[in-house]
């Protein structure tokens, strides 16, 4: 506009001014002779060669400062004109900006988003490892952080959750980009899938074999969740950028009155009030900041998460804590159950329900795991209170894995006393960002994350994998949109780019492996031959067969969405492939019965 109209007189950035004085001889510029000749540029002229329009603004492609690729250093003057011209219209852009009183003033640096003099900064509610991230890739980009947890310990464990981690390519990517060090350390502290075996424990004995159906291309990790957030928490901890505030109880979150987010609460009875012109919801499935995003919406519904059916949905479940290795006496004599091999310990009951402990494989130097005991809700185990109840319980149950063998007392008394937790239905909320009105040119801009958006049962292993890479998305919003401190139009692309995935994610989690729990044997056994069928047809026709969406999930450089897209395919083609069998076995048996 300022060049179109000749108000332009000098470049409101002087780092834009300095960059372009450093780059005249590469593109044979002097000084700003071209700007009359520019008048009749237009953006759809600008936009192939590095900028592009965003909102009201322009986004200048980092080639620009860097160097213009070397097969086009040799363009022609035109090329460099309008190369120069997108530099100085984006300039004056700003001064205009700023003539209407509002700070979106630039500094050209990495992640550069705030004005000469300002910082930027936010507020991330929840320290799980969805938040923990979220920080750390703030700060990573020059934001001042303050992290808010309602525990005391974010890394402290819990005996009745015992939550176990499998880190899948997602997951893997997003701590390499937090930090390679985060990397190394889930290694260490890890079992890798590629090297687990998988034993299943009855009357009769303990057999071991290979899980058939690993990935050679692709490795995961199994670790306990205190340790994977542990590796983030001291990670944060280091990081001067970042502040952390645990034992918090929140009391309100409302919009600033110069713009931006405030939160208010109190720690071990001292208050605290913290604000930032960005806030990040990382608080779980019954999320504060959600609930705040749907009032600040008006209340239209857009953030009131809608939840779905699953057949793994109101399961209920236990965690018995058992030492890391240990001997059982089985048919042939002494046999060890080593800390870094998976077991299912079936039950044997000879009435009611056969429920089954599943052992997911730790560290040894951790010396302990859990078992995991998950099943209907009106199982006659939760009729169980005490010990001598448990012991019964245990002895018709599991005659060939004695618990109270291999526990303290104690243990077996918190065992029995637990009263477990429940799988949840799968639940989206349909909205994952809020941007207010801008105040004095800030605008309140606010995203969720991880359970805050979407929550399910751990049927396909995706909870913690999804919400780091909610993350990464949410990282790479705010980047693209880093001119001018524009968070509302960050978070508002974020929830553009990430919304059809989670659609898709909490879509598969309700049918592709909801039945491995045992809660129904014929519907189980229907859905494992379903499966085998699949991967089978798979093996044998890759090209025209699709995996499973269990199995392709696993394949972290697929979007869900398009996960769920081949899955479907996939199931589509089986399903044709075995009414075509169907058929011609049913057309010769009907001609071998007719001749």
């Amino acid at each position: 506009k300022h060049v179109q109209s000749g108000s332009f007189r000098e470049p409101y950035c002087p780092q834009l001014e300095a960059a372009m004085v450093a780059q005249a001889p590469m593109f044979a510029l002097q000084a700003a002779t071209p700007l009359r000749q520019l008048s009749r540029v237009s953006i759809s002229d600008v936009s192939p060669i590095g900028v592009e329009q965003l909102g009201q603004g322009l986004v200048l492609r980092a080639h620009v400062f860097g160097g213009m690729p070397r097969d086009r250093r040799s363009s022609n003057t035109g090329v460099a004109v309008l190369t120069a011209s997108s530099v100085f219209m984006l300039a004056g852009r700003w001064r205009e900006s700023v003539g209407r009183g509002r700070r979106r003033t630039a500094r050209c640096s990495k992640g550069g988003a705030a004005a000469a003099g300002e910082e930027k900064s936010a507020v991330v509610i929840g320290a799980g490892p969805a938040g923990l991230a979220a920080a750390l890739m703030l700060a990573k980009d020059d934001w001042k952080v303050v992290v808010v947890e309602r525990t005391s310990d974010p890394a402290s464990y819990d005996p009745s959750r015992g939550f176990m981690y499998l880190i899948d390519g997602r997951g893997q990517r997003c701590l390499s980009e937090l930090n390679p060090n985060l990397l190394g350390g889930l290694h260490a502290a890890s079992v890798s899938m590629m090297e687990t075996k998988i034993g299943i424990l009855t009357p009769k004995g303990l057999k071991a074999t290979v899980n058939p159906m690993k990935d050679k291309t692709r490795n995961s990790y199994w670790l306990p969740r205190h340790i994977l957030v542990s590796l983030l928490l001291e990670e944060v901890r280091s990081n001067s950028r970042i502040k952390l505030i645990a034992g918090a109880k929140l009391t309100s979150i409302h919009q600033g009155s110069s713009g931006g987010v405030d939160v208010q609460g109190s720690s071990e009875g001292e208050p605290w009030a913290v604000g930032g012109s960005l806030l990040i919801g990382a608080d779980g499935m019954r999320s504060q900041v959600r609930t705040q995003m749907e009032e600040w919406d008006g209340n239209r519904g857009r953030f009131v998460p809608e939840q779905f059916d699953s057949p793994s949905a109101g399961l209920r479940y236990k965690v018995l804590t058992l030492p890391s290795t240990f001997k059982l006496e089985v048919e042939g004599g002494m046999q060890e159950l080593a800390s870094d091999c998976m077991y299912s310990v079936r039950g044997a009951a000879s009435t009611g329900s056969k429920l089954k402990f599943g052992l997911i494989p730790v560290r040894a130097d951790f010396g302990s795991r859990t078992a995991n005991l998950i099943t209907k809700p009106e199982d006659t185990l939760w009729e169980v209170d005490d010990v001598a109840g448990l012991r019964a319980y245990a002895r018709q149950q599991w005659p060939h894995f004695p618990i109270e063998e291999l526990v303290p007392e104690s243990e077996l008394v918190r065992f029995a006393q637990d009263r477990g937790g429940y799988f949840p239905k799968p639940q989206l909320s349909p909205g994952a960002a809020w941007a207010g009105d801008p105040k004095d040119g800030v605008s309140p801009a606010v995203a969720i994350v991880g359970d805050a958006l979407h929550c399910f049962p751990p049927d396909i292993g995706q909870g913690v994998n999804s919400a780091l890479e909610d993350v990464m998305v949410l990282r790479d919003a705010l980047r693209a949109h880093a001119h001018g401190g524009a968070a509302g139009a960050a978070v508002q692309a974020y929830e553009a780019a990430r919304m059809p995935d989670a659609v898709a994610l909490v879509e598969m989690v309700c049918f592709s492996a909801p039945f491995q729990y045992s809660q129904s044997v014929w519907r189980a056994r229907f859905w494992t031959a379903s499966f085998l069928g699949r991967f089978l047809l798979n093996k044998a026709l890759p090209s025209i067969f699709d995996l499973p969406t269990f199995l392709l999930v696993q394949r972290s450089e697929l979007p869900y969405r398009e996960v769920l897209r081949r899955g479907r395919r996939g199931a589509r083609r089986a399903t044709a492939a075995l009414l075509a069998l169907g058929t011609a076995a049913g057309a010769v048996a009907l001609r071998a019965w007719w001749l």
